[in-house]
């Protein structure tokens, strides 16, 4: 993992808001890749024969976001919008890909435009929040969304990170929790070692990253950033737009 391109990436898991990744492709087999790469030539060719087909511009959409690719997904999101531009999921998709680019206020604004209280919608908003470093207003929402939701591993990690970055020592244990769940992705615990960086507690970092089979060397590497989120905040992560 290379340190410099470690960054908060913006709704990776689906809905999620908050998660702490270096490489979209980790974890996931070589056959896997293929595949999505076969799906996005499978959907291309569709959308050459039939350019107005929504469906396939925001499956294409999602498709590039789950691998990090968020110019390319920021792009299909808006040519699905300008087919129909009140399609709640062609917004949602273009905010988070606003947020994977760091574009925190024009994702804030498009959280705003799309208006409501769903769980995507909120969790949007608090990562256009956390991004501006408005921690307190992100807080509040995600407690919320902790409170409505509370098997929802995405929302916990979130709030995990935003704690982490007021470098609240409660952090961790939100962050653990949700790593050591039986539905827990890596990014989920990433996120963990990334917050015991944030809070100074390393050796449980270590420890439990170990025992979910983490290499070393990434939990070395991602101790090392959140050591720096601790005292440059949000600017550690090198998010470029």
């Amino acid at each position: 993992m290379n340190v410099r391109n470690f960054r908060i990436c913006f709704g990776l898991l689906g809905i999620t808001l908050l998660a702490a990744c270096a490489d979209p492709n980790f974890g996931q087999s070589p056959g896997a890749m293929v595949s999505q790469q076969e799906k996005l030539a499978q959907l291309q060719s569709s959308i050459k024969d039939q350019p107005n087909n929504v469906a396939a511009l925001k499956e294409f959409g999602a498709l590039q976001a789950e691998m990090g690719e968020w110019s390319r997904a920021m792009g299909a999101y808006r040519e699905a919008l300008l087919i129909a531009p009140n399609d709640r999921e062609a917004k949602i998709g273009f905010g988070e890909a606003q947020l994977g680019l760091g574009d925190f206020q024009g994702a804030l604004d498009t959280g705003t435009s799309i208006g409501g209280t769903t769980l995507q919608v909120q969790q949007l908003r608090a990562g256009a929040l956390a991004g501006l470093s408005r921690f307190d207003e992100a807080r509040v929402i995600l407690d919320a969304l902790h409170q409505s939701h509370p098997r929802n591993l995405d929302a916990r990690s979130n709030l995990a990170l935003v704690m982490g970055l007021q470098r609240d020592p409660a952090a961790y244990g939100i962050a653990r929790a949700a790593a050591f769940a039986p539905d827990a992705e890596f990014t989920h615990v990433r996120n963990m070692v990334l917050i015991g960086g944030m809070v100074q507690n390393e050796a449980g970092a270590r420890s439990d990253a170990e025992q979910l089979g983490l290499a070393a060397d990434e939990v070395g590497e991602i101790l090392t950033i959140g050591r720096r989120a601790r005292t440059q905040g949000m600017s550690a992560f090198g998010i470029v737009s």
